[in-house]
């Protein structure tokens, strides 16, 4: 009797993946295109792009490069159009803002410190339960709220 061998089949849809797709991609930032555009251009979601350049690194190399073209590209547009009266340019660093965040985010930092840079001093305080003190310590303290009461006057 002859045995049936079962040969193992990958999980899932294969992998819409070719290496072609590493110049399209650096095609399509030169043109300015975002991750999400060049996703819909491959008929792929975005979280494909990012799969993909995980594990296949020149296509990892070739997402990088698009998006420093995508950068230039959105620069360049920024640039040759500066003196139009029609250009919007809180609109544009909205949107370089968003998709370049390393570059064009705004950051405060703020820093906390002590006298002459050093360290907060910090300090705990009880609040003080009357119920707590012997007789002896309520007398010394209505004698010290007698006197801070007088000097007040």
């Amino acid at each position: 009797m002859i045995e049936e061998v079962k040969v193992k089949r990958p999980v899932g849809r294969p992998s819409k993946y070719r290496p072609e797709f590493c110049d399209r991609v650096i095609e399509l930032g030169k043109q300015g295109y975002s991750y999400a555009e060049i996703a819909a251009e491959l008929e792929i979601d975005k979280a494909s792009l990012f799969d993909w350049a995980k594990a296949h690194e020149e296509f990892s190399t070739a997402l990088r490069a698009a998006k420093t073209y995508e950068q230039a590209w959105f620069e360049r547009e920024a640039r040759s159009n500066m003196k139009n009266r029609d250009f919007n340019a809180n609109l544009w660093y909205r949107s370089a803002a968003s998709r370049f965040r390393d570059d064009y985010t705004e950051r405060k930092e703020t820093q906390l410190t002590g006298a002459n840079g050093g360290a907060i001093q910090v300090e705990t305080t009880k609040k003080l339960n009357i119920n707590e003190l012997d007789p002896e310590q309520r007398d010394v303290l209505k004698q010290a709220l007698l006197v801070a009461k007088a000097a007040k006057k």
